[in-house]
């Protein structure tokens, strides 16, 4: 029993530091549904990638689209 519960908090130490880690963010510019420009860019204190994304259409997508890299 006590084996399982020192892995069960070893997994959850690793997936909290993965999850923590990640402050960059990769953004692409659209226009008419093509990448203009890629860019990678620090996240600022609490903020998430989620943040940055303003699209003004999807279909064609036009605006700007950031993702968390890995």
């Amino acid at each position: 029993m006590k084996k399982v519960l020192c892995i069960c908090a070893a997994g959850l130490m690793i997936a909290a530091l993965s999850t923590s880690c990640n402050k960059k963010c990769e953004c692409k510019t659209y226009a008419a549904g093509v990448v203009v420009t890629t860019n990678t860019m620090e996240l600022d204190n609490g903020k998430k990638c989620a943040d940055y994304t303003v699209l003004a259409s999807e279909d064609p997508k036009t605006g700007v689209e950031c993702k968390s890299t890995l």
